[in-house]
């Protein structure tokens, strides 16, 4: 409130009044009202999969840069059977969730990136799965309908994908699958499980026959405590932790990571990794996290190849892809040694008939991930 040079005093009913309104606005600032379909701006995101900093290779930054914070700096205000944090997080019980909101252009350019591709390389054939966050199925409400819906999100990406282009909906599958362990609560990514009714949808699309969870031998790994827990300190979350399922694949398989796209430093890597001690990085136990480029191979009958073009919500997915694939390339754009690579060449100099555009719903906002996949395509 500014006081004006003719007023130097203000009376007190003015005061309480203009307190009030302050009080409401603190309060209920974080209720977003931008309407993803209407609008150009971008939610306040957070760092929900920043880089661990004692592992380089954990999740990386899938919103950095659209961060306000990276921890609330104040009690989060209560809103009723749940809390919202200062960097837009909103805890429920032992569970916590990122808010969500992308704007209607940054959506359809993500469409346009992927038809892009789709151009330069019209003999490979280009697979889109958009993955909602756990708040669209978990939330609160106000948090998932409206100005907040993942669902219209998907809609209005896909609706600016050429008809080449073959869109995924495993948004329905994963709503039939809700009474499931398909997200973690302390972490911002979605568990194997989710990830594997994920993979049903794309073999559905794909035309291709999925495996049962039931065939594949389990592992797990008990204490994760990931990203929510990071950036909300909440206790809930902390004294109530994550067990990070795995499934093996079922074909023979193995792999490597490599620094650049020449592929000439190729090093051993663990497809799935269960040994893995620090309770903040045990998403790591799938692919080892993110790399700038994964080749694995499988005895999977077909002789078909694929790449993956992701962020860390790839992680969980890529393994099952060993079912129906004989090479799996895993590409993750953010990473430095990648960046400028020529992407259609590379498909064209391996002779990779497929791709698909494997991206969580915040990734379309991510200036970062998105400059870096289009300087890759153009």
């Amino acid at each position: 409130m500014e006081m004006t040079k003719r007023k130097k005093i203000v009376g007190t009913v003015e005061l309480v009044a203009a307190a009030a309104v302050l009080i409401v606005a603190v309060v209920f600032a974080p209720a977003y009202k931008t309407a993803v379909g209407d609008s150009d701006s971008t939610a306040p995101q957070t760092e929900a999969s920043a880089e661990n900093p004692s592992q380089q290779d954990a999740d990386s930054a899938d919103a950095a840069e659209n961060s306000t914070t990276t921890e609330p700096t104040t009690a989060p205000p209560e809103v009723g059977a749940y809390t919202v944090t200062p960097n837009y997080i909103v805890v429920t019980g032992d569970a916590a969730m990122e808010m969500y909101s992308v704007s209607k252009k940054k959506l359809t350019e993500y469409g346009g990136t992927v038809n892009a591709l789709s151009a330069a390389v019209p003999e490979v054939k280009v697979f889109a799965l958009l993955a909602p966050t756990r708040m669209e199925y978990y939330g609160p409400e106000e948090y998932r309908t409206g100005s907040h819906s993942q669902k219209r999100g998907i809609e209005i990406a896909y609706g600016a994908m050429n008809d080449n282009i073959v869109k995924v909906d495993a948004y329905d599958r994963l709503s039939r699958h809700t009474d499931e362990y398909l997200y973690f609560r302390t972490d911002h990514h979605w568990t194997a499980r989710g990830a594997y009714r994920a993979y049903e949808a794309f073999c559905a699309s794909a035309g291709l026959t999925c495996k049962p969870l039931s065939d594949h031998e389990t592992g797990k790994l008990e204490g994760f405590v990931g990203s929510m827990y990071r950036y909300t300190q909440s206790e809930a979350l902390k004294n109530n932790p994550d067990i990070v399922e795995v499934f093996y694949p079922t074909v023979d398989a193995s792999g490597q990571f490599f620094s650049s796209p020449a592929m000439n430093d190729g090093k051993n890597l663990r497809i799935i990794s269960t040994n893995i001690n620090d309770p903040a990085s045990k998403y790591m136990a799938f692919i080892q996290g993110d790399k700038p480029l994964i080749k694995m191979t499988s005895n999977a009958a077909g002789g078909q190849k694929i790449l993956l073009i992701k962020e860390s919500y790839g992680n969980a997915f890529a393994p099952f892809l060993l079912e129906n694939y004989s090479e799996v390339y895993v590409l993750d754009p953010r990473q430095e040694g990648v960046k400028g690579m020529n992407l259609p060449q590379f498909l064209r100099d391996n002779g990779i008939g497929n791709v698909l555009f494997l991206n969580y719903m915040m990734a379309p906002s991510n200036s970062k991930y998105m400059d870096a996949l289009n300087e890759m395509i153009h």
